[in-house]
């Protein structure tokens, strides 16, 4: 029976040392983003997330051609804080870039210049509610 037991706390003492690593360890003091409540999923042409606190960056990549018109849709809900969109070219520039401090929705268009890989970032600066985010490439 003793034997037993050591063989049980042995477990028991592992457990709470891999649960505290899982939970401390994979974090860091200068963390600068924090997601509360944070639902919601990426894929295709579509962003959809809701959050409680959302402070950090979603990102989403499509491919494009040069003389491409994206078309992007969004409906931004905030209890708090704000949220940016940001268009990023292939090369990096910026091509887009809008602070949401209040709830609203809308649509832009923009002819591309290059072709390659462009990115949406979507970011939280202590926001609270949500963000609809879709485009369409044509």
């Amino acid at each position: 029976m003793k034997r037993h037991n050591g063989a049980m706390r042995s477990s028991i003492a592992f457990l709470l040392v891999f649960t505290a690593l899982l939970t401390f360890g994979c974090t860091t003091k200068n963390s600068s983003s924090q997601r509360i409540g944070f639902t919601g999923s990426s894929y295709g042409n579509h962003m959809d997330y809701k959050f409680t606190t959302f402070t950090g960056t979603e990102s989403n990549s499509f491919k494009a051609q040069k003389g491409d018109i994206v078309t992007p849709t969004y409906n931004i809900t905030l209890t708090k804080g704000k949220i940016t969109i940001q268009l990023i070219s292939p090369t990096g520039k910026i091509l887009w870039k809008r602070d949401f401090t209040k709830s609203e929705q809308g649509l832009i268009q923009f002819t591309l210049d290059e072709t390659g890989w462009y990115k949406f970032l979507v970011s939280g600066n202590a926001s609270g509610g949500s963000f609809d985010l879709s485009w369409t490439v044509e």
